[in-house]
């Protein structure tokens, strides 16, 4: 694993770990954690950027990254999710989650962290919602699960809504959704407890296709997902039907990011390698540029994958062993940088702040 510097492209740091990683950003921000599902373990990599937040503005603090002594363990973690201070791994190989507050973790007081167990291994996810967790049910027999389950600080299960063949999650604002096959179940966070609902997926939508990943905006309040090998939908949570918009594709999508604050840029790079700039409010592309050359959709073949944080959109171009910095605003190339290898994973982290 590399750190780079977006502002100059210089690699800040190097680190061997135990396998592929997929990235993802912790609870504060400050920290980033490599999910090794084939080396059975999750890494911390505090970033070196603090921010300290006053109100009306956010002090900032940069040392440099390092890669903490601490590791989550179990067998083959996937999913990872954060809400709050919490951050929850899950571990398909035997259907657990372990959920931990962040600032525990990074001390290495692991004493705290708690196990949620469901009895059975299944590719599954776990999410906080407000002082629980809402933790996928294993199916019967093969494929991916039919249920969730609300579990308290007991583990007991308060609330189980049914989800075919769920798959993604993500939270906005004190929303949680999950994709199932014929609609998306909402968590809602209230302040006399969790309430759920079902939202179908509307008749004005292609039919026979389900939402499989999912992202949650921050300064706006809507959830995102991947809508069939060609399509997005933008969904309104607190909307008693969803009011869905479908969002059509020029190509096969390859990866999706949503800029996460505040959350007014999709970015999406299809199979020809374009990376597209779409509006999430009203679904029309704003930006587009051609940043790769075309990819295989076969199977096992490693993709592009985007991010963004700041003023940056970022692109991995494993063919080509490199790293495509962008403007988020106008898609406009900034830099290339060479990578030794091929770039499973990228993801961006940043933030704004006064120094003193």
């Amino acid at each position: 694993m590399r750190v780079l510097d977006l502002d100059s492209g210089t690699v800040l740091a190097t680190y061997t770990l135990g396998g592929p990683a997929r990235l993802h950003r912790g609870a504060s921000g400050q920290y980033v954690y490599a999910v090794q599902g084939q080396s059975a373990q999750v890494a911390v990599i505090d970033t070196g950027i603090a921010l300290d937040s006053h109100g009306d503005h956010a002090d900032i603090k940069i040392s440099k990254p390092r890669l903490l002594p601490v590791r989550l363990s179990g067998p083959k973690p996937s999913h990872f999710n954060r809400g709050g201070v919490l951050i929850v791994v899950f571990f398909d190989g035997d259907g657990s989650a372990q959920a931990i507050k962040e600032p525990d973790l990074v001390r290495g007081n692991t004493r705290q962290l708690r196990r949620i167990e469901t009895g059975a291994g299944h590719h599954g996810v776990a999410k906080p919602v407000g002082s629980q967790i809402a933790i996928s049910v294993p199916p019967d027999g093969q494929g991916l699960p039919n249920a969730i389950e609300l579990r308290g600080r007991d583990n007991k299960p308060s609330q189980r809504v049914d989800c075919p063949r769920m798959h993604g999650a993500g939270a906005t604002s004190r929303f949680v959704g999950f994709g199932c096959a014929n609609g998306v179940v909402i968590f809602e966070a209230k302040r006399d407890g969790v309430a759920a609902r079902h939202i179908a997926y509307p008749e004005a939508v292609p039919a026979g296709r389900m939402i499989r990943n999912m992202a949650g905006a921050t300064g706006f309040s809507f959830l995102a997902g991947d809508f069939g090998a060609d399509g997005m939908v933008v969904l309104d949570p607190a909307a008693k039907d969803g009011d869905f918009r479908y969002v059509e594709l020029p190509g096969r999508r390859m990866h999706f990011d949503l800029h996460p604050d505040p959350g007014d840029k999709l970015y999406v790079i299809v199979e020809d390698g374009t990376l597209l700039s779409i509006n999430p409010l009203t679904g029309a592309i704003e930006a587009r540029a051609r940043v790769t050359d075309r990819y295989s959709m076969e199977q096992d073949v490693v993709r592009p994958r985007v991010t963004s944080a700041g003023s940056y959109a970022i692109v991995s171009n494993p063919a080509a062993g490199e790293i495509v910095i962008l403007d988020a605003q106008t898609l406009a190339e900034r830099r290339r940088v060479k990578i030794e290898g091929v770039p499973f994973d990228v993801l961006a982290v940043g933030g704004r702040g006064a120094t003193h």
